[in-house]
């Protein structure tokens, strides 16, 4: 499944959350360090993550073009073990502010990466309860949704990103396509009708763009 770093990639400032980093000094010369807000320790704890969260995607790069099995097994262990600590990442940013609809979108991620779709769609769906429009939770949610084989909600979520948002929903069809790829041969009557269906909506997609495109005419 591609991964999608740069659709999800929010990276929140610190700075943007208020108190700046000014010190203070009282009669004898010490140093006061201000306490930071939970805002800005939610944001610290985010970007944490995104930070393991690109290394995990650095293994998994390495572990697709290892010629050694022994190397791909060390790579793909790298990468879940920093998923797993983006994991935990998120979850402290949660703790902090329990609005970082991001922060959720990521966990959920994060989980998809490491087979926990459950976990993954339960993240996703939060995000989506304080942000409904949120594009790329939208996305990552139909990917958990194609993993384990609930193409319906797959086709929901498509037409539902085609209205909000069409480079999102570009980013899922290459999901689709790739999931059909590796299983149109096994996968059955189902497999075979989200074939004819993605091929359709490609096709109007295609002639969408198309007619978006025609040069306004100048009489």
């Amino acid at each position: 499944m591609k991964t999608l770093l740069g659709a999800s990639l929010l990276v929140l400032s610190v700075a943007a959350f208020g108190a700046g980093s000014g010190m203070s000094s009282g009669g004898g010369g010490t140093v006061d360090t201000p306490s930071r807000s939970p805002e800005q320790l939610a944001a610290s704890s985010y970007n944490a993550g995104l930070k393991h969260k690109k290394r995990a995607l650095s293994y998994e790069e390495k572990s697709a073009t290892a010629s050694k099995d022994k190397d791909r097994a060390k790579y793909d262990k790298r990468s879940r073990d920093q998923f797993e600590d983006a994991v935990a990442d998120y979850k402290k940013a949660i703790g902090y502010d329990n609005r970082l609809y991001q922060a959720m979108n990521e966990l959920g991620f994060a989980y998809r990466k490491l087979g926990h779709y459950e976990d993954a769609v339960r993240a996703y769906n939060t995000a989506l309860f304080i942000k409904a429009d949120f594009a790329p939770a939208i996305e990552y949610r139909a990917e958990a949704y194609l993993a384990v084989g609930m193409l319906e909600e797959t086709k929901a979520a498509y037409l539902e990103l085609y209205r909000l948002d069409q480079a999102q929903a570009g980013l899922l069809m290459q999901a689709i396509d790739e999931w059909l790829a590796t299983n149109a041969a096994n996968g059955g009557d189902a497999a075979k009708a989200l074939a004819e269906w993605a091929a359709e909506r490609k096709a109007l997609a295609s002639v969408t763009q198309a007619i978006t495109e025609v040069p306004k005419r100048d009489w």
